[in-house]
């Protein structure tokens, strides 16, 4: 078995502990430099969930449906289809959201900060 599972739950960590260490907006971030820094790494964040969303898709769609077993007296079901499109619309929405980070650091470039 690979570590893949164990380096996406601490992915998950990493953001989770972003997220809890900017809630108090009166000290969450410095400076728009650190806002736009923070975006741009956010926006790093999507394009890498989508390659790691396409590949995990890809990966489905190898499996044998054998290999998804149906629980004990069920008829086998589409399992890997189901879980790959699913996967898919995660795979453009994460697309979209990195398209949309684009957007605000493109703004947040143009933003000089106050003196």
């Amino acid at each position: 078995m690979s570590d893949h599972p164990a380096r996406a739950a601490a992915a998950a960590a990493h953001i989770h502990d972003l997220a809890e260490a900017t809630t108090d907006p009166r000290n969450a971030y410095a400076s728009p430099a650190e806002i736009t820094a923070v975006t741009g790494s956010l926006r790093e964040l999507a394009r890498h969930l989508e390659d790691a969303l396409r590949h995990l898709e890809v990966h489905i769609g190898r499996r044998d449906d054998g290999d998804w077993a149906a629980r004990d007296g069920e008829r086998p079901r589409p399992y890997a289809r189901q879980a790959g499109g699913a996967v898919q619309s995660a795979q453009a929405e994460a697309r979209n959201m990195a398209r949309a980070l684009d957007r605000a650091v493109e703004a947040l470039g143009h933003i000089t900060p106050a003196p």
